[in-house]
């Protein structure tokens, strides 16, 4: 049996070691972790104000470059095609005044956040004077926390921001080599439905046109010899030079749907030759009479299966624009229908 000099002596061991214990501890903690939340990057930027924003990664410090020029913002990497200004003021204020929690200042460990100088996503921006305006590198996303962690760019210190930066340059799972096609603008076209009159669609020897049969108003009371009115917002659809056909409204306005709002996948080099998308001499069309007189007119080329990141799809023209978009195969087969398909079942 153990006799009380033991005790004592074993009582007193043991509150040593747990004072070593506190004071390393205590240590760790002045030496890894400071209070409270820091203020990473100042307040106050917007797009307008900045005349260049870069992103990069490792040793591609302008993967993506995006400009600001009088006629708005573009892709200079993507062939200066326009930017998705969403996009860009979405970054632009989640860089500004960002907030993040301090985490280490060894620079021994910052490949572990994902911020060494091969690892790290690179975000900078450029006032008119080409002066730098901002600087962040962005690394890992932390487990069970919201935001990534960032650091100065030739600063040690490393942070947890509050936002996922990675996020909004469109990396999902990185850090990893920003795309320039995040940032692109894809709505290729937009119109009001309503503002159409007819369309045509020339796939191959096949043309079909469509022409609305608007509903007229009655005139108003006393005005009985008044021209009638047309009502634009209810019709019906016929097919020139087919009186007899009957066609099924809902499923020719769904044709008409995707014309008037073409939202590409991607764009590619406009300056290639235009015979290697088969835009040179397409046998695909589609042409839209609009109220006011215009005419939107589309040529559709080849096919072109994924590559790596680059989705599939049909390249595609829009008349009077040199971009060649690339759109969804599920547009094509909304444009392009047999008459069969548009008739009442």
């Amino acid at each position: 049996m153990m006799n009380t000099k033991n005790l004592v002596i074993i009582g007193i061991i043991l509150v040593v070691l747990l004072g070593v214990n506190l004071m390393q501890k205590s240590g760790h903690k002045k030496a890894t972790s400071q209070s409270s939340v820091a203020q990473i990057i100042e307040e106050g930027f917007v797009p307008a104000d900045l005349s260049r924003i870069t992103l990069g990664y490792g040793t591609e410090a302008e993967a993506v470059v995006l400009s600001n020029n009088p006629t708005g913002w573009t892709v200079d990497t993507a062939w200066h095609a326009q930017a998705n200004l969403a996009r860009i003021e979405t970054l632009v204020r989640n860089v500004s005044g960002l907030l993040g929690e301090y985490r280490s200042d060894s620079a021994e460990v910052l490949g572990d956040y994902g911020l060494g100088a091969d690892g790290a996503v690179q975000i900078r921006a450029y006032n008119p004077a080409g002066e730098l305006a901002f600087a962040l590198d962005v690394g890992h996303k932390p487990e069970r926390y919201p935001g990534n962690f960032v650091r100065l760019p030739d600063n040690n210190k490393v942070y947890v921001s509050q936002k996922n930066l990675l996020a909004e340059v469109g990396i999902y799972d990185g850090p990893e080599l920003p795309k320039s096609r995040y940032f692109l603008e894809l709505q290729a076209l937009q119109e009001d439905r309503l503002e159409v009159d007819r369309m045509a669609i020339t796939n191959g020897d096949e043309r079909l046109e469509f022409v609305k049969d608007f509903a007229e108003e009655a005139p108003a009371e006393g005005a009985e010899d008044s021209a009638p009115v047309l009502d634009r917002n209810t019709w019906e659809w016929s097919l020139t030079g087919a009186s007899d056909a009957s066609l099924a409204k809902t499923k020719v306005d769904a044709v008409l749907n995707s014309l008037v709002a073409v939202r590409a996948t991607d764009l590619v080099d406009p300056k290639a030759d235009l015979a290697g998308y088969g835009l040179a001499e397409p046998t695909r069309r589609a042409a839209l009479q609009l109220q006011d007189g215009r005419e939107i007119v589309m040529t559709f080329g080849n096919d072109r299966e994924a590559v790596e990141d680059a989705p599939a799809g049909t390249y595609m023209q829009l008349g009077g624009d040199d971009t060649v978009w690339v759109v969804t195969e599920y547009a094509m087969k909304n444009i392009f229908k047999a008459l069969d398909e548009l008739k009442p079942e």
